[in-house]
């Protein structure tokens, strides 16, 4: 009896075996095609792609250049471009191209497409290309949200099969921060790309509103100068949430100096008072300033 049993697994094994020939196994049929792969989100100023974490990161519709974060005043951004289809044991070129209705940022002094012919090529064994763009911090960017747009010229080895249907069957994850989604939803077309650039500050990680207030950036910007010229601080020591460690310390030298200052204006007159963008009067705690967090000029004595 054992032995019809094992014949008859054997038999029903060797049945389905045959049954699967390299045949039934469906292969890609499409056309090779070109899209813009772009994925970030593993640091906040992390615009490019990271072959070693790859798998951590979403893919994005845009990318942002936020120099208000940096030291620097270039920053060289890596554009991935993504094939779908075979790859091939030869080169195929593409093209890049400004779509300049779509671009407030001045090419040539805000940015530069680093060699835009060498870059566009899928090479021989690869399925995908990195496009270098660098940007150039301006004065504009301090008020302004620039916008770069490219798009992809597939050319002779490719085709653009994605719309904006088929924008959705991507592996697109929006951010769930507001404006981010703002930034996406600006486009639904893998063949084009948004970057925006600006020079906007942003709250740094270790900012605690019980030693220095509700945070403005233009609060930030004093203190940015205060700290730069009496305690030789960058952006990037705000930045480091480490090294701003114990705030109920580190902070009390910044809130030393911005009270002053704020103090000095306060008692040259009303002109003279410093405001948040909300109108309110910029304060810090803990240095008794004749104000309190919230208060408004024209409900304050003075001249």
């Amino acid at each position: 009896m054992n032995k019809l049993i094992y014949l008859t697994c054997i038999l029903s094994i060797s049945i389905l075996w045959a049954s699967c020939t390299k045949e039934d196994i469906d292969i890609y049929s499409g056309d090779d095609a070109l899209f813009f792969a772009q994925q970030w989100g593993v640091a906040h100023f992390e615009n490019h792609i990271n072959p070693s974490n790859a798998s951590k990161n979403s893919h994005q519709a845009y990318s942002k250049i936020g120099f208000g974060g940096m030291l620097e005043e270039d920053s060289l951004l890596l554009l991935n471009v993504q094939i779908s289809g075979f790859i091939k044991d030869y080169d195929r070129p593409f093209g890049i191209e400004v779509v300049n209705d779509s671009t407030t940022a001045i090419n040539g002094t805000e940015f530069e497409l680093v060699d835009p012919v060498a870059d566009a090529v899928i090479p021989a064994g690869g399925s995908n290309a990195l496009i270098r763009i660098l940007f150039h911090k301006t004065e504009r960017m301090d008020n302004e949200n620039l916008q770069l747009q490219v798009r992809i010229i597939p050319g002779e080895h490719f085709v653009l099969p994605f719309d904006n249907e088929g924008y959705g069957r991507m592996p697109i994850i929006p951010s769930t921060n507001t404006i981010l989604n703002e930034y996406n939803n600006l486009n639904l077309d893998p063949s084009i790309h948004n970057i925006f650039i600006n020079n906007f500050l942003t709250m740094p990680p270790g900012w605690v509103n019980n030693f220095m207030g509700i945070w403005s950036e233009n609060k930030f910007r004093l203190l940015l100068d205060f700290t730069n010229e009496r305690l030789g601080w960058t952006i990037a020591t705000w930045n480091d949430k480490e090294n701003m460690w114990p705030p109920a310390t580190r902070y009390k030298m910044p809130q030393a100096l911005l009270a002053e200052y704020l103090l000095e204006q306060y008692k040259k007159g009303r002109e003279h008072w410093v405001l948040d963008p909300d109108g309110t009067m910029m304060w810090v705690p803990d240095q008794n300033l004749p104000w309190g967090e919230d208060a408004r000029p024209e409900n304050m004595e003075g001249n």
